[in-house]
């Protein structure tokens, strides 16, 4: 397991969205020649920012892309991602059709159609974001891209689950878990079948993924990858009524956090605990975890966990 546990990740009840990935494409497919060298050393600038969560810089530096060449491809994507980060759904829309309608190569359509859909499915509009990365997926199929077939098939999944389609959610990850290349991507797709599942209230099948998602934080991944799969595995437990291994899991994740110096993750471990309690009907135990929680919460100043905990006291 990597080293560091910062606790600056706050997933809760679903897997990876986010699918960075995107930013590690756009950055190593930029075509850089003596006449676009300056404008391919903004773009690089541009979507770093981006990746930094910088998107008022990212939108700067897209904008004076966009001003030497108004038809440069990577800025108009990197102008759609800015403005999608920055809220403005509808004009990041826009642009990034703009250069989807630049795009040449397969692979160019493919990450422009995923990077529309991912802004079209932020925008609640899910009919046109399903046929985006439809659209993405058809070339990725076609072009023998396992690593987008994989992507496109999550994110199909997720639109899915969003829009209520919980089955149809579950059939796009099982699709996407033939494309799996490393431990990884098995521990998000593992994850992402066993909260589908627990939704589905098929908990058997929810526990035994969400098992083996932990295993492969536990062999790869970072350590607050691992303490939000746990977090995650008591949760299903818990959904499934199996209170003592909901409990046993808690548990150990707050001894975890303890050790490594993760007040966030003990913080939740406890709450969930507490939630876990107040299910099997003991109240008691539940307000003492809460309350342990909101300590904790108050001490790191986490403003939104310590609203999540008092809502759950003044049931």
């Amino acid at each position: 397991m990597k080293a560091n546990m910062t606790y600056t990740m706050k997933q809760q009840h679903k897997p990876k969205q986010s699918l960075v990935i995107f930013s590690i494409f756009l950055l190593g497919q930029l075509l850089i020649n003596n006449a676009y060298a300056d404008l391919a050393d903004d773009a690089y600038l541009c979507n770093k920012a981006s990746n930094k969560g910088d998107f008022s810089q990212a939108l700067i530096l897209s904008e004076k892309i966009l001003k030497q060449d108004s038809h440069y491809r990577e800025g108009l994507l990197c102008k759609g991602r800015a403005l999608g980060g920055l809220g403005q759904l509808e004009d990041g829309i826009t642009s990034i059709k703009a250069a989807e309608k630049l795009s040449t190569s397969p692979f160019e359509h493919i990450v422009a159609l995923t990077l529309l859909g991912n802004l079209q499915k932020n925008a609640k509009r899910y009919p046109e974001a399903m046929a985006s990365y439809k659209q993405s997926l058809s070339i990725a199929e076609a072009s023998n891209n396992a690593q987008f077939q994989r992507i496109d098939n999550n994110l199909l999944g997720e639109v899915s689950i969003e829009n209520h389609q919980i089955q149809a959610g579950l059939d796009y990850y099982l699709a996407g878990q033939k494309f799996v290349a490393n431990d990884n991507e098995r521990a998000d797709n593992y994850q992402r079948l066993a909260t589908t599942y627990s939704l589905l209230k098929q908990h058997d099948l929810a526990i035994e993924n969400q098992v083996r998602a932990l295993l492969m934080q536990k062999q790869s991944g970072t350590l607050d990858e691992y303490a939000s799969t746990s977090l995650e595995l008591g949760r299903i437990y818990t959904a499934a009524g199996d209170y003592v291994n909901a409990e046993k899991t808690f548990n150990k994740l707050i001894q975890f956090s303890q050790e490594n110096g993760g007040a966030y993750y003990e913080a939740k471990a406890n709450f969930y605990a507490g939630l876990a309690k107040s299910a099997s009907g003991d109240n008691a135990a539940a307000k003492s975890l809460f309350a342990d929680a909101s300590k904790i919460a108050k001490q790191i100043g986490d403003a939104e966990l310590i609203k999540e905990i008092d809502n759950e006291n003044h049931k």
